[in-house]
This record gives C-alpha cells, sequence and structure tokens, in this order.
C-alpha cells in the first residue's frame, strides 16, 4: 500500500489543522468577495480533491469527511448570504474520482453546482480559469508529493487579472523536498539513477528551476543541529520559493507549519498567495482557531493513550481524566497569556517607530511570533492593556481589523 492510499484510509492529524483552516477560510473568501460578481457567483477549485471521504476509523459508521465535502459544507453555509459556490474538483485517481462522483451524488444538495474532472490538474486548469471568467477564484492545492508546476502557478493560475479576486491556498510537501534533496547530500543512498534524475526534475519543475539544489546544500551544510539539518534546509526552501513567486507575480504569502505532533518538525506549510489587504488578518483567525482545534485533538489523543494505560483508581477511573482535561486547560491560559504579553511588546515597537498603526497593513508586526497561534481576542486583550497605561488610544467598538492603533 502506497503512503497516497495509507493517508485516504485514516485521518492523520495533520488533517486536522489542514481542513480547519479550508473549512474556516474559504468561508471567509466567498463571503467578501462574492459581491464582485453578478449573482454573488465563486469558483473554487479543489486540484488534488481525493475520495469523497476517508474510510471508516476503527470505532466509527462512517469516514471522516475529505476536503470536497468541506467544499459542500462551504456551499451551504454561503448561500445563506447570497454566495454561489461553483466547485471545479480534479483528482488524478480514476478510483478516487469515482468515489467522488459517487459520495457527491449522494450527499450534495441539489442546488450546489460543481463537476468532478478525473486528470492531472494542469490538464484541466484552462478549462478551470475560463470557468471562473472574472468571477473570484478560490484554488486550494493539496498534492502527494510535488505539486502544480510553477509554471502553471505562477503563469496562469496567479496571472489572472488583477481585478479579479484570486487566491490560492497550497499545501507544501516539506518532507518530499527533504527527502528528494537527501538525494544530493548523501542523506539518500538507495535510490537508482534514473529515479533519483526524475526526483530531481520534478522538484526542478515544481519550484520553477534547479536554483532549489544549491539553496538545499548550503542549508544542509549550515544547520547549527545536524538532527535538523534537512527540515530545516527544507524549510529554507519553501521560503525562498515564496520569495520568488511574490517577485514574479506581486502575491504576498502567508505560511503556517502543519505538524503531526506538536514539538515536531512541520510535515507541510500551508501557504496562502493573496493580493487583498484583508487577507493575512482574516487568514490569521482561520488559522488560530483551526490551531486551536488541532491542539485540543491531540490533548483528546493524549486522554484515551493514558486510559488505557492506568488501572482503575478509587474514583471510578475519573481522576487521571480530569487532572489531564484541567492540565490542558491551565496549559491553553497559560499560552494565551504568553500570547497577550508578546504581542503587547510587539505594539510598543511598532507605535514608538510610528503614529498611527493600521491592524490590517500590520498584522504580521502586531502578532509577531503569535501569528497563526492568537487572534483578534487577544490583540483585544494587548490593546485594552496599552490602553490602560495611556501608551495607545482605546480601540473603537466594531471589527478590530478596520480600525487604527494610535498612539496618545
Amino acid at each position: 500500500m502506497t503512503s497516497h492510499d495509507k493517508f485516504f484510509q485514516r485521518r492523520q492529524a495533520a488533517a486536522v489543522l489542514k481542513h480547519g483552516i479550508l473549512r474556516r477560510y474559504s468561508i471567509v473568501f466567498a463571503s467578501k468577495t462574492g459581491f464582485t460578481s453578478k449573482g454573488g457567483r465563486v469558483v473554487y477549485l479543489d486540484g488534488f480533491a481525493g475520495p469523497g471521504r476517508y474510510a471508516p476509523e476503527e470505532g466509527s459508521a462512517e469516514g471522516v469527511e475529505g476536503s470536497p465535502l468541506l467544499a459542500m459544507r462551504t456551499a451551504e453555509r454561503v448561500e445563506g448570504w447570497r454566495r454561489q459556490l461553483q466547485c471545479i474538483f480534479v483528482e488524478r485517481d480514476p478510483v478516487y474520482a469515482a468515489n467522488l462522483r459517487e459520495t457527491l451524488a449522494a450527499e450534495a444538495p441539489e442546488s450546489m453546482t460543481y463537476e468532478v474532472l478525473q486528470g492531472d490538474v494542469s490538464e484541466h486548469l484552462e478549462h478551470a480559469l475560463t470557468t471562473a471568467g472574472d468571477s473570484p477564484l478560490f484554488a486550494f492545492l493539496d498534492p502527494f508529493g510535488t505539486g502544480l508546476p510553477y509554471a502553471d502557478l505562477a503563469g496562469r493560475l496567479l496571472a489572472r487579472p488583477t481585478p479579479f479576486p484570486t487566491e490560492v491556498l497550497l499545501n507544501f510537501n516539506l518532507e518530499a523536498v527533504r527527502r528528494i534533496g537527501g538525494l544530493l547530500t548523501g542523506d539518500v543512498t538507495d535510490a537508482p539513477d534514473t529515479g533519483r534524475e526524475a526526483s530531481l526534475r520534478r522538484i526542478d519543475e515544481f519550484l520553477g528551476d534547479d536554483w532549489w539544489r544549491q539553496k538545499f546544500r548550503a542549508a544542509r551544510s549550515a544547520a547549527a543541529d545536524p538532527q535538523r539539518a534537512a527540515a530545516w534546509a527544507a524549510e529554507e526552501v519553501v521560503r525562498e520559493f515564496c520569495g520568488r513567486v511574490t517577485v514574479d507575480t506581486g502575491y504576498q504569502t502567508f505560511l503556517v507549519p502543519i505538524r503531526r505532533q506538536p514539538h515536531h518538525a512541520p510535515l507541510f506549510m500551508m501557504i496562502l498567495f493573496y493580493r487583498h489587504r484583508d487577507a493575512p488578518y482574516a487568514f490569521n483567525e482561520a488559522v488560530s482557531g483551526a490551531n486551536k482545534e488541532w491542539r485540543y485533538f491531540h490533548h483528546e489523543l493524549n486522554l484515551h493513550e493514558q486510559q488505557a494505560s492506568v488501572e482503575p483508581d478509587l474514583f471510578g477511573g475519573t481522576l487521571v481524566p480530569e487532572m489531564l482535561i484541567a492540565d490542558n486547560m491551565r496549559a491553553e491560559k497559560e499560552a494565551e497569556r504568553g500570547w497577550i504579553i508578546d504581542i503587547i511588546a510587539n505594539i510598543r515597537g511598532l507605535v514608538a517607530e510610528r503614529d498611527a498603526v493600521d491592524v490590517r497593513d500590520h498584522t504580521a508586526g502586531i502578532f509577531g511570533g503569535t501569528l497563526g497561534l492568537a487572534r483578534g481576542m487577544h490583540l483585544r486583550a494587548a490593546w485594552d492593556h496599552l490602553a490602560e497605561e495611556n501608551l495607545v488610544q482605546p480601540r473603537e467598538s466594531g471589527k478590530l481589523e478596520k480600525q487604527v492603533i494610535r498612539r496618545t
């Protein structure tokens, strides 16, 4: 069984965060951009759709929804706001494509407009762009291994005319770059020559050229921790990749690491390519909510593992779970307090340099190291604290992202 098959057999922990982000942000994109098109039409492209559902896990009667069913939920949600989400699902594997057609035929509402296309996303990209026309387009690219070639990403998908709202959420496979990069540094020695060259060329095509080879070698050699050297090198490659996309297309990027466990090195990097100044704040809100959901998912896993490994206690087996839940709640509160302290320090630094700080234009600077973890509620607490110190003017009522932090 391939890694592709195994992934679809079970809902891996990384999918909790990935799908949490997608579920939240696709709704934001559709609701915010739909007013620009006739009838509120928004086009959603899932370039590596997979099946409709994961196979049921042990103890479950029904498989967990895959990304196409998340899109279906989005379509149902935004319909109430006079938005029409038209979905294009592309899946290379004919078995998965058939599964997806069957699942959607059974579960999609009659009002939902969608099509399932079997084949490579590059083959169907022109059709997707033509279908989108001048409507907003949100593309989700979640490949196994390398994804859409750079020429298609930068030269076609992100080359839509500026007036047409377009954003791309790419799940960048760091593990694939790390593994294939090992062919360059001697970490991987058992690959046949023909397979080696094909793998390297595949990464070249995905990243736009062979520039990444020297970048990977240099970062691998310079890494302070030999145990994390390959992972660090892959992260350096993705940062350079994002910079090149920005230079070539004008799109900015927002990066979110996806880990199997909280303390592990990232396996993937979720990257949002965007132009609109509202995107960073809105995406950060989505990521923060998904991150919280992901942390609780791991807390639940740890709780079940602990319950399975201990003997029943005098309190009917409830003492250990209650202690673990309390510990997790304390850890969450402590983390949130730390985020607020960090945001306070970030705002102090920003207002020391300027009289006014627009929240939308300075989202990254305001959140700093808490980006993707903290969100609006933590910014409010930090802002209120600084207003009490009379360092900044009190915030106004209304949407936080539309406001400006002004030095007193």
